[in-house]
């Protein structure tokens, strides 16, 4: 494999999302399959601390980045389908048609969520700071926000009920994303209080055509926590950035507003991420849109040319950090993935 490592300096990553040119555009990925990274570098890699230390600085990021461990619903596991997929590999879905609970009585019976009350296990991240305040150059520390208030409704109510219950019983609703949102506060607040860099979160709730529910409910049920987490990172001197697939460009502003640092991942097929750099140039830095099917049926070659015709567009005057459309999943191929990020050490420079 020929290696992408240069000294790691998270500076990279802090200028680009203060729309500064440094020597060159940021990688940035949250997630990077064990597969694909074990491929590449002919070892095991298990997800954790060490497989960051290891493989990040080697493929040129500038940070490592934790998942702190933390507890699920029980409909995590107990819902999901079952399914063999096109490439051979065994991968589970939720049942959207079920739900945990479907009325008050069955919502106030539910006593399994965590208080609100340090419902994080940092150990490994504290780990994680000491190691990388430790390792040569700069290495920066990114940790997820693990509240997705969106998402864990749809998973705690399906999301056929969930989408009935929005139109006869509103007031349910809200409760249930209340309930959620105060113990994200929670884990926003006792990450802040950690030496880390950055925070991030995501809340999936977009298809490619538009957002799941109307951007007016979206703002009335998840933007006052949305709001909270992001201000309580700023006022902590964290960055923080929020990911959904799909089209939300209605909702940008919204997150701007909260003073939303970056947004990830900017779906090709769903949003036209030059039309977003040059709409909020200078107020939300932007990552992602390196399309992953590509990287997935791709050539090394179309992903160089495909990565050096967005970074030509986009690196201009910061706020733009190289990522894919999604994430560096199973069914990436390993060249692909590596092609695009030798592809920043030739055309990323300032």
């Amino acid at each position: 494999m020929k290696s992408c490592e240069r000294l790691p300096d998270y500076s990279r990553v802090e200028n680009a999302l203060a729309f500064k040119e440094i020597d060159r555009v940021p990688n940035f990925e949250v997630c990077v399959s064990r597969k694909v990274r074990e491929v590449l570098f002919g070892c095991e890699l298990p997800d954790g601390l060490q497989s960051e230390l290891f493989y990040r600085p080697k493929l040129g990021y500038d940070y490592i980045f934790l998942v702190p461990p933390y507890w699920k619903p029980p409909v995590y596991s107990r819902q999901a389908i079952h399914a063999v997929d096109d490439h051979g590999m065994d991968r589970e879905w939720v049942n959207q048609h079920s739900s945990m609970f479907t009325d008050w009585a069955s919502f106030k019976a539910y006593d399994l969520y965590p208080e609100p009350v340090n419902p994080l296990n940092l150990e490994e991240l504290r780990l994680a700071i000491a190691e990388a305040r430790r390792h040569p150059g700069r290495l920066g520390v990114g940790a997820l926000l693990p509240s997705c208030p969106f998402m864990e409704i749809n998973l705690l109510m399906g999301y056929e009920n969930f989408s009935i219950t929005l139109h006869e019983d509103f007031d349910l609703c809200k409760a249930v994303v209340d309930k959620l949102g105060r113990v994200g506060v929670a884990e926003t607040e006792q990450l802040a209080r950690e030496d880390i860099d950055f925070m991030f979160f995501g809340d999936d709730m977009a298809y490619t055509a538009g957002m799941m529910i109307s951007p007016e409910m979206t703002r009335e049920l998840f933007f006052p926590w949305y709001r909270q987490y992001i201000q309580i990172a700023r006022d902590a001197g964290k960055a923080i950035m929020f990911h959904s697939d799909g089209d939300i460009e209605s909702i940008i502003p919204d997150f701007i507003a909260a003073g939303l640092n970056g947004l990830n991942p900017i779906e090709p097929l769903a949003m036209d991420i030059v039309k977003l750099k040059r709409q909020f140039a200078g107020k939300l830095a932007l990552m992602g849109n390196i399309d992953v099917d590509l990287l997935s049926r791709g050539t090394p070659e179309e992903v160089d040319a495909l990565t050096k015709k967005r970074l030509n567009e986009l690196k201009s005057g910061g706020g733009y950090l190289l990522a894919s459309s999604n994430s560096i999943c199973d069914y990436v191929k390993p060249e692909n993935y590596l092609a695009m990020l030798n592809a920043n050490s030739k055309y990323g420079g300032y």
